[in-house]
């Protein structure tokens, strides 16, 4: 019973020791603390984002230690009573154990009576630092109070200062105007004076410009005149070309066709566009066919072919509808035609170069048609041919 007395006191000495030191620590570092702030107190006032976040946190911090230090308190003054009860159970139940037993029960009575002490110094020191902190927070908050003040002092310093430079800004607005009005009438002086020197420069250009449109009147009259003795040169020669193409004519044709016909059917000959040979297809017996090489030729042959027949409703070779009105001059011309340009309707016969002469302009759509259906019914023709008489 003894080591367990012993055992129990040591327990509730080393509780005592623990929290006396941690409540003494506390008390070092309030005391600290408010030697910080007054000096911090005593100095100009900054007041800042960060200054006012900093002194929030103190205040967050030594109010978390204020609870803990009083939660520590209450901690040990309930074990202090759990303790006392024991000790008044161990003595009731003890009151007939030897002289031994008593003086180890007066040892536990003291160490508790000095546990007491302890505990009452303990509170005391509590109490004594919780009032050090309210006087901290005091000071803490009488310091916002006057960077509060001294903020509203500069703003309202600040506000006068920019109503004082609003006020001078109006003043350079209307120097500012006043100078623009001057210089706009510097301007209008001055473009008065440059329109006047505008006017002696342009009479000067417009003499300029006539003098030079002369000069290029007199550059056009020069270049026409070159190109109209070109244009006459080239006259002469195309005149001499048309008297050597009418001289020409003149030697080699028996049948009149115009200057155009004949360049035409010679330009399809250098070409190679059509022949101009007799080819070697057979006449029918006792049919006097013609000639019908050459541009005269084939205009000849050509003329008495339309001429020989009556075209009642114009088409293609297909669709024409027309009447022989000469059998004999018909006949012979197509045949001789053929003998000259082909025929694409007979197999035997070379290939049809009538194309040729329609896509050249020699002849018509319609003496084009003509050729065609002739050449296409060449035996109706043929058979028609002998008992006409020819």
């Amino acid at each position: 019973m003894k080591l367990g007395l012993m055992t129990l006191a040591a327990l509730t000495t080393a509780i005592i020791f623990v929290g006396c030191g941690t409540a003494v620590g506390r008390a070092t570092g309030a005391d600290a603390g408010s030697s910080d702030t007054s000096t911090a107190a005593g100095s100009t006032p900054s007041v800042t984002d960060d200054n006012l976040t900093v002194v929030n946190e103190n205040l967050a911090n030594q109010g978390a230690l204020l609870v803990g230090q009083e939660k520590a308190l209450d901690k040990h003054q309930a074990e202090l009573e759990n303790l006392k009860e024991i000790v008044t159970a161990f003595e009731s139940n003890s009151t007939d154990k030897g002289s031994s037993a008593g003086k180890d029960i007066g040892a536990v009575k003291a160490e508790v009576s000095n546990m007491s002490d302890q505990v009452s110094n303990m509170s005391d020191q509590l109490e004594n630092d919780m009032a050090a902190q309210g006087q901290h927070l005091e000071e803490e908050i009488s310091m916002m109070h006057f960077r509060i003040t001294s903020l509203e002092e500069q703003s309202a310093f600040i506000q006068s200062l920019l109503g004082d430079i609003q006020n001078e800004a109006e003043a350079i607005r209307y120097s500012v105007s006043t100078i623009a009005d001057e210089i706009r009438q510097s301007d209008e002086s001055v473009e008065q004076l440059i329109y006047s020197f505008d006017s002696i420069v342009s009479t000067t250009e417009d003499f300029r410009g006539q003098l030079t449109s002369l000069e290029d009147q007199a550059a056009f009259l020069n270049v026409a005149i070159k190109q109209s003795t070109s244009a006459i040169e080239q006259l002469d020669d195309a005149l001499d070309e048309v008297s050597e193409t009418q001289e020409e004519l003149a030697d080699s044709s028996t049948y009149p066709i115009t200057v155009d016909q004949f360049t035409t059917y010679d330009n399809l000959i250098d070409n190679g566009l059509i022949d101009d040979e007799i080819n070697s297809m057979p006449a029918p017996e006792a049919m006097s066919v013609p000639d019908c090489t050459g541009p005269d030729g084939t205009r000849e042959c050509i003329d008495k072919l339309v001429s020989s027949v009556n075209v009642g409703i114009a088409g293609t070779y297909e669709s024409i509808q027309l009447s022989i009105k000469d059998f004999c001059q018909a006949a012979e011309s197509a045949y001789g035609l053929e003998r000259v340009h082909g025929n694409r309707w007979d197999s035997i016969a070379p290939s049809d170069k009538t194309d040729a002469l329609l896509n050249a302009g020699f002849i018509s759509e319609s003496e084009f048609s003509i050729i065609q259906w002739s050449l296409k019914n060449r035996d109706i023709l043929e058979s028609e041919y002998p008992s006409t008489g020819c």
